[in-house]
């Protein structure tokens, strides 16, 4: 019993660390926790192979979390009223996104992160260090790389989730991220023009 829960927490944590190293997060970090903790109840239910899910779940709350915050702050601070009008439609629908995965975590017994990851923190941090056109540029330009990433995640999670709960959430939300990136650029290369 104890070989076979060091073997998996040693898998757990290389797995991690594979992942950590591109999303830079630390046991300390809030996505690290919350899959950790996934992993842990799947495994105490005796299922399997849930590292991946529970990773895509807690990073899909973390970043939405980032884009209702950062809307938050380009409501308040963006200088051009189409950057207020991009950040009023994050708002809305993150929120709703946060709201069907956290209905869809809940019936899956998947733990939530309940505050930002270190990466996301890091990206709300430096947006919200700047004020004026800069303020501007910074927020577009990290709605375009997170909506990239958050693409290219969703998609592979569409194809290669272990559960179906987390295909067909990811699967769900790919047209609207692809619509907020074409959006979000379109938005980047006419301030870029001013």
């Amino acid at each position: 019993m104890e070989n076979t829960m060091n073997r998996t927490f040693t898998t757990l944590f290389a797995f991690a660390l594979l992942v950590c190293g591109i999303s830079s997060c630390t046991p300390d970090d809030s996505i690290y926790r919350a899959t950790e903790q996934s992993v842990q109840q799947f495994e105490e239910a005796g299922v399997q192979n849930m590292n991946n899910d529970a990773l895509f779940v807690a990073e899909a709350a973390s970043a939405n979390m980032l884009q209702v915050q950062l809307a938050g702050l380009a409501e308040g601070q963006a200088v051009s009223p189409e950057v207020k009008g991009l950040a009023q439609r994050m708002a809305a629908d993150h929120g709703r996104m946060t709201d069907e995965l956290q209905t869809m975590a809940s019936q899956s017994n998947f733990v939530l992160p309940t505050e930002l990851g270190a990466a996301h923190q890091k990206s709300l941090d430096n947006v919200s260090a700047r004020s004026g056109l800069s303020f501007d540029l910074s927020y577009i330009k990290t709605i375009v790389q997170e909506h990239q990433n958050l693409l290219k995640r969703h998609e592979a999670m569409a194809d290669n989730g272990v559960t179906m709960e987390v295909k067909q959430y990811a699967s769900r939300q790919v047209p609207l991220l692809r619509q907020h990136l074409e959006t979000a650029q379109a938005l980047e290369r006419k301030v870029q023009n001013i």
